[in-house]
């Protein structure tokens, strides 16, 4: 049965920390993602692929220039959900093989699947084809976070979508409600705007980005209304 100073679960930006630090220090590590590809919400569905789908739909909707060319100027007329993922894919494919370059350049060892507990120092890893047994003398729990939505919802990937589903909408929709006006809710919510579509905000609480400035809100509101 294999052993390690320390197994890592989940390969976020806590987790790659965490075993690279530990490698760094000469210890055996091993990290361990359940996912498909390593990198976690971060590079997969989060705050990376946001960003660059953000990026693609300012620049295609020409919004950025609107100021010196009109309201009607654009980039692209037509714009398709095609276009604006596949400058994401392309990206999350390059930021997955830079943090697996990294674990391997400091000798850390990546193993796929989902890990279960057996004692406070071995884990069982199940993947599609496999199932191992592995034990450390320390293990990192890091596996992040997911969206929060109400039992009753029907996440169908198409017309229902949390926010980790978002790029895998076949096309933009004409109209969107979202549902939460946080940080997540409020930048898709721009984003989707400004390529053209309807979109309607719902919050239950009293104020939008409550952490934030009241006047940097308000104004932020009156510009995403206008």
């Amino acid at each position: 049965m294999p052993h390690y100073d320390m197994i890592v679960i989940g390969s976020g930006p806590s987790g790659q920390r965490a075993a690279v630090q530990a490698a760094k220090l000469g210890k055996a590590v091993a990290i361990c993602e359940r996912r498909e590809l390593v990198g976690g919400v971060c590079v997969n569905t989060g705050t990376i692929p946001s960003k660059t789908f953000r990026e693609g739909a300012l620049y295609l909707s020409g919004f950025i220039q609107r100021g010196i060319y009109g309201q009607s100027y654009f980039v692209k007329e037509n714009i398709t959900m095609a276009d604006l993922v596949s400058r994401c894919n392309m990206v999350i494919e390059r930021e997955v093989d830079i943090i697996r370059h990294q674990m391997q350049r400091n000798q850390v060892v990546v193993i796929d699947g989902m890990a279960r507990f057996l004692s406070d120092q071995e884990l069982e890893i199940t993947s599609e084809n496999s199932r191992i047994q592995i034990t450390a003398d320390n293990i990192v729990i890091a596996v992040g976070t997911e969206s929060a939505h109400p039992t009753e919802a029907h996440i169908d990937g198409r017309k229902v979508v949390t926010a980790d589903e978002v790029l895998d909408m076949p096309e933009l929709p004409r109209t969107m409600t979202v549902v939460g006006g946080g940080v997540v809710g409020m930048e898709y919510a721009s984003i989707f705007a400004a390529l053209g579509v309807e979109v309607t905000i719902v919050d239950a609480r009293k104020g939008l980005l409550e952490f934030l400035d009241g006047e940097m809100v308000d104004s932020l509101i009156y510009h995403m209304r206008d």
